[in-house]
């Protein structure tokens, strides 16, 4: 069930589309493998699951494989990228978040996270 009434669920995959177009600007390649995975998300906080068949690609961006995932905070949900050293660890389905992002950031800070994300710029110092 999606836990939210400030945003629709088509609203947060159109914004997720945005960051995967932010990649393929950015240089990522989309890898010809299908890797359709059930993910299961439990909205934080809250005893609220949602469980869907995600579609999204997988990418390649110089040494490691990326795709897009969601964690869902109790206040929004944020969009968060997934990496892995090898194709085997996608497959094995055992990614590394990357650090998540809200996903109702402007267009200009959300290229700013993909390019934190895929290691093009560091974090920020605190």
């Amino acid at each position: 069930m999606w836990g939210y009434t400030t945003v629709l669920r088509a609203e947060f995959e159109k914004r997720k589309d945005f960051v995967e177009q932010i990649m393929l600007e950015l240089g990522c390649e989309i890898v010809d493998t299908e890797i359709t995975y059930m993910q299961e998300t439990s909205l934080f906080g809250e005893d609220v699951k949602e469980t869907w068949c995600s579609n999204r690609p997988l990418y390649k961006f110089q040494n490691g494989f990326y795709r897009i995932d969601e964690v869902l905070f109790a206040e929004k949900p944020f969009i968060v990228l997934e990496y892995a050293d090898t194709e085997d660890m996608v497959r094995m389905n055992a990614m590394e978040d990357c650090d998540p992002f809200p996903y109702g950031l402007s267009d200009e800070d959300t290229i700013k996270e993909v390019r934190y994300s895929l290691g093009i710029e560091p974090y920020p110092q605190s």
